[in-house]
């Protein structure tokens, strides 16, 4: 049962956006009994209305609003103007995103220490370490069904990839495999597996890769406490005198 809750009403939790971030904290708290209403600036589209063309998909799911950039390069200088390929919809950015979810690794938490003084360059170590983020990762990793994690094999590789092996193989590199993806090898998570249509940055028709649009937003709302609100832009935070937010 989706929720309607009063605009008025202060014992919900607002949250803004309903992608990677906005979209699985929605969720997560409505799990847990938490009143939560998520704000979201576009429509709701789901795998039966993507389309398998770039531009149409662009008209569909871009941020076309008019918008402007400032600063010295050359987008802020000749194309200030230009429509930016941001989803705005419900599942932002897990819609678009080509599903690559790979680890940080140790050195890079370490870039200061790793590489040194670089001239032009403010690099400093991260306060934290891989195995601080391990126990999320794992989570997360299952979560999305992260292949070649917890169990789940590899994608097969499609001609491209087929292309890079052999290349690969003839320099003598002995491992070469395509990547971790949040995107179903096999069925996973009431989802199918990946159909190799090659438009995973227009929305997955399939539901293979991993979105917040048809995972984290419907279960959330299947508990009664989460109302997704469409084509609700917050256009600024409201704060007291004493910098509590008081709405938005």
């Amino acid at each position: 049962m989706v929720a309607k809750f009063d605009l008025n009403d202060d014992n919900v939790v607002v949250v803004i956006g309903t992608g990677a971030g906005g979209g699985v904290l929605s969720n997560e708290l409505a799990q847990k009994g938490v009143k939560v209403v998520a704000l979201e600036a576009g429509g709701r589209y789901l795998p039966e209305d993507y389309v398998n063309d770039e531009w149409e998909s662009f008209g569909q799911l871009a941020w076309t609003d008019p918008r402007t950039t400032s600063g010295d390069w050359r987008v802020s200088r000749d194309f200030s103007g230009l429509p930016a390929w941001i989803v705005k919809a419900v599942g932002g950015a897990t819609t678009h995103w080509a599903g690559a979810s790979l680890r940080i690794q140790e050195h890079e938490f370490k870039t200061q220490t790793h590489y040194g003084d670089v001239e032009g360059a403010s690099l400093l170590d991260w306060p934290i370490t891989l195995a601080d983020l391990e126990p999320y990762y794992d989570k997360a990793e299952k979560k999305l069904g992260v292949t070649r994690t917890n169990g789940i094999p590899g994608l097969p590789g499609n001609n491209n990839f087929k292309v890079f092996e052999a290349g690969a193989k003839k320099l003598g590199y002995k491992e070469v495999s395509t990547g971790r993806m949040a995107i179903n090898p096999v069925d996973y998570d009431d989802r199918l597996a990946c159909q190799q249509t090659g438009f995973c940055f227009q929305g997955c028709k399939w539901g293979a890769k991993w979105s917040a649009a048809y995972t984290d937003i419907p279960r959330g709302e299947a508990t009664g406490n989460l109302e997704v609100r469409e084509n609700a832009q917050v256009a600024r935070i409201l704060h007291n005198d004493e910098g509590k937010v008081t709405g938005v």
